[in-house]
């Protein structure tokens, strides 16, 4: 029985995390690997590259005051008329000299620097600045959480984008709030919180220096065990990097090493499992040992539900009094005074205007611009250069991955002039099944016709039998596809988001389909004088576009009932910082591009980049647009001819 797409992942998810960091055998190795591994962080929080920080804004907007502390209410900018807010809670009275501090994450509450007030005051009255701050979706703020988790995002896939990117840059810009504070010794701050807040001072730690210390409380989760075991239903977006380069937390966990780590987690908690978290602990102290300093790596577990206790909280002040104060402070623990949700209150239920915390995911996804060619000789170089950027920073999966594909022949039949064969192939426990109907005499065109979620191989002749009579036909249903057809239409978003997880999205999946199959084929005599075809509809249609790019030995691609935008489909991650399928079509040029458009939609407008590239190279005959299935062949065949 073939594996289904979930299973697909769970066992990618299991391979992740088995093998991260275990390749990583002496300290120059790590140190050698570190900076392209940073890299890889950013990319995979969707912060590559890094928004320019514009001057900060910082609005001081009244204060509030207490039994020892006193506290400021802050407005800030994370980009150009994106707003969040925070409290920065001193020690009153405070000291001559510049005082310790601390980046306190909220966790997932409505009103977070409300529901965390405490542990504001906390650090305040032990002597520390604590700067405490609203997630971008909390109190005021309009930003998004939930796009994968509720499927109603599905674009962030293609746009690289996760609200874990997006609050670890409000977490940055937080920490730069801190930084311009006078009272504030920017040599000697940690970085802490609980649960959402856990993740995000984790985030922080790993992508900022500034950081001397962090104390991250159940916030840590790791691949195998978030869609394994299925915690990924309970925990918001925020809580995971994408998967680009099938990296699990743990590899990026270590990059905090040799500052001072410490984690928590309780017991009891129902959204982490004991297995997990000790397993995170032991892989990320593996670096610490290579570093000398393995005692800067504690993992504190401590009885009880998915909350503090008086033990954790304690043990997270010595641990900041050690490794960031550099000295002790009073034992204060979590009080019971609290300050009006009026008195706290930032904005008082009113943003600034504008307010485009709420258009994060677009501000942060700049796609790439290219020149035009002006000439044949200029285009080669274009083309290459961008095919070359696309390998290194989309599709790097496909040059690594080492999955092998076995195929059989499961039967044969004989028509007057053709033959007809069946084939299933398997990779990784999953199946595809392949039927050829090939013409008994040569012929000089062969098409691939590639199934997408509903499509089996009766389906797809029946699109294009008709249209196809003096060629070659390979039918195929790739993985999650046909008779094993993953259900992408009953709201299950859970595997998409898997797939942003593992960074293999069933386009990825399909496209190395393709490459095992026309392989396949091509060491068969018949096929070797014979010009290959690609036919995709919907989904698949993505796939047999960018393999087409790659392969250049494939002579057409037909993408029929295809989305204009990788917002709206064919969803590969990241791939908008690069190009859009508009766009990619121009780098089949000079070969033939076809695709079979349903109504006026982006594919018909003039002036996008991929017709404008035909139209310079003097071969606007090649980039076929047409209404019906029909004509794209037959005018695709006619074109082939013309060659």
């Amino acid at each position: 029985m073939s594996k289904t797409l979930w299973q697909y992942y769970v066992d990618r998810a299991n391979e992740i995390t088995d093998n991260a960091l275990e390749d990583i055998k002496t300290l120059k190795q790590w140190e050698d690997e570190r900076q392209q591994r940073k890299r890889e962080f950013f990319i995979s929080m969707g912060l590559e590259p890094f928004p320019e920080k514009t001057k900060l804004s910082i609005n001081f907007l009244g204060d509030f005051k207490g039994h020892g502390f006193i506290a400021k209410k802050i407005a800030y900018e994370i980009l150009p008329d994106c707003w969040s807010s925070g409290h920065l809670y001193l020690p009153d009275p405070l000291p001559e000299k510049q005082v310790p501090a601390v980046v306190y994450a909220c966790g997932h509450s409505g009103l977070g620097t409300f529901w965390y007030q405490k542990h504001g005051i906390m650090w305040a009255k032990r002597g520390y600045g604590c700067f405490i701050f609203d997630t971008i979706r909390q109190s005021e703020n309009n930003g998004i959480h939930h796009g994968l988790f509720t499927g109603k995002r599905l674009d962030w896939i293609s746009r690289g984008y996760t609200s874990a990117g997006g609050e670890l840059l409000n977490s940055i810009r937080a920490l730069d709030v801190l930084c311009q504070m006078p009272e504030i010794d920017k040599q000697r701050i940690g970085a802490t919180g609980i649960s959402g807040g856990g993740a995000h001072s984790h985030f922080l730690g790993i992508a900022d220096e500034r950081i001397k210390a962090v104390a991250t409380s159940c916030g840590v989760s790791l691949l195998k065990f978030a869609i394994g075991y299925r915690t990924m239903f309970q925990h918001c977006d925020c809580m995971y990097a994408n998967g680009n380069f099938q990296r699990d937390i743990c590899d990026f966990s270590a990059l905090i090493a040799p500052r001072p780590l410490l984690f928590c987690f309780a017991s009891e908690d129902n959204l982490f499992f004991n297995e997990e978290y000790r397993m995170l602990y032991e892989k990320v102290k593996k670096i610490y040992r290579l570093y000398g300093c393995e005692e800067k790596c504690e993992l504190f577990e401590y009885p009880g539900p998915h909350a503090y206790s008086d033990a954790s909280v304690k043990k997270i002040n010595d641990w900041f009094d050690r490794y960031v104060a550099g000295q002790k402070h009073p034992d204060i623990g979590l009080g019971n005074e609290t300050i009006s949700e009026q008195e706290l209150s930032v904005f008082n239920g009113k943003s600034p205007e504008p307010n485009r915390l709420n258009l994060l995911p677009e501000f942060l996804t700049v796609q790439k611009t290219r020149q035009l060619p002006k000439n044949k000789d200029e285009w080669e170089s274009i083309r290459i250069e961008t095919i070359n950027q696309l390998k290194k920073n989309v599709f790097h999966w496909l040059e690594k991955n080492n999955e092998v594909m076995e195929i059989r022949k499961t039967g044969t039949w004989e028509w007057e002039s053709r033959n007809f064969h069946r084939y299933q192939g398997k990779v990784s426990g999953m199946e595809c099944y392949i039927e050829e109907n090939v013409s008994k005499t040569p012929v000089k065109n062969t098409f691939f016709c590639i199934g997408s979620f509903n499509d089996d191989t009766y389906s797809l002749l029946k699109e294009i039998a008709d249209y196809t009579e003096n060629c070659n036909i390979i039918l195929v249903e790739p993985r999650a596809c046909g008779r094993n057809a993953a259900d992408m239409n009953q709201g299950n978003h859970c595997l998409y988001r898997a797939g942003a997880m593992t960074g293999i999205t069933p386009v990825l999946m399909w496209m190395n389909d393709l490459k095992h199959i026309i392989q396949f084929f091509r060491n068969m005599a018949g096929y070797r004088n014979t010009n290959f075809i690609l036919y995709g509809k919907n989904e698949s249609a993505g796939a047999c576009l960018y393999y087409s790019i790659f392969d250049e030995k494939i002579s057409a691609v037909i993408l029929d009932d295809v989305v204009d935008t990788h917002e709206n489909g064919c969803f590969i991650l990241g791939i908008l910082k690069e190009i859009d399928i508009t766009e990619a079509s121009g780098l089949m040029a000079p070969r033939i591009f076809s695709v079979v458009l349903d109504g006026w939609s982006r594919w018909e407008l003039a002036m996008h980049w991929g017709i404008r590239v035909y139209d310079r190279l003097g071969i606007r005959e090649r980039y076929i647009m047409t209404n019906s299935t029909s004509s794209a062949i037959q005018k695709t065949l006619s074109a082939i001819e013309k060659l």
